[in-house]
């Protein structure tokens, strides 16, 4: 959290009582981290640049990760080799967000697309869509497809989705 937020966030608590019994602490924790990404995404990765989707099939299953990792996280077995998905696909859930990131303008949608021969469903940008939270909620249930820049560049800024006519 920022400086001024945090300073914005006490001048908030000043202001209003903390309700009976619950005490508010503020704390920071300096914690390492070492991220190590799963091998599997450096080669979806490598897929973008040709605009194929590849999930991870889990061993002896019909299950499809997207994106794949190597291990199933529901039954624990190993993924045995990445096959292709399709760019359609249905959308599980949305959210709509105000906040600025490096992204479209605010506000925007994130929908989570279960995209066909793929068990999980994936994060991403939905566009050409207008964010009124008063239709949005047709939007579950809806069939959306992955749109690739004409040049990717083999990160995940190189599609977003788009409803399906």
């Amino acid at each position: 959290m920022s400086e001024e937020r945090s300073k914005e966030t006490l001048r908030t608590r000043e202001k209003r009582p903390d309700p009976e019994g619950i005490v508010f602490v503020d704390a920071a924790w300096d914690v390492p981290q070492f991220y190590r990404p799963d091998p599997l995404i450096e080669r979806m990765f490598e897929a973008f640049k040709e605009k194929r989707l590849l999930g991870a099939q889990v061993a002896g299953g019909t299950r499809v990760i997207f994106p794949p990792q190597s291990y199933c996280e529901v039954s624990y077995r190993e993924t045995e080799k990445l096959v292709e998905v399709g760019r359609g696909g249905t959308i599980r859930t949305f959210t709509i967000s105000h906040t600025k990131w490096t992204g479209p303008q605010p506000p925007y949608i994130i929908v989570f697309v279960q995209l066909d021969g793929a068990s999980t469903a994936t994060g991403g940008y939905l566009r050409n869509v207008s964010p009124d939270p008063a239709g949005s909620l047709a939007l579950i249930g809806r069939r959306a497809r992955a749109v690739f820049k004409e040049d990717p560049a083999g990160e995940w800024s190189d599609f977003w989705f788009e409803l399906e006519d």
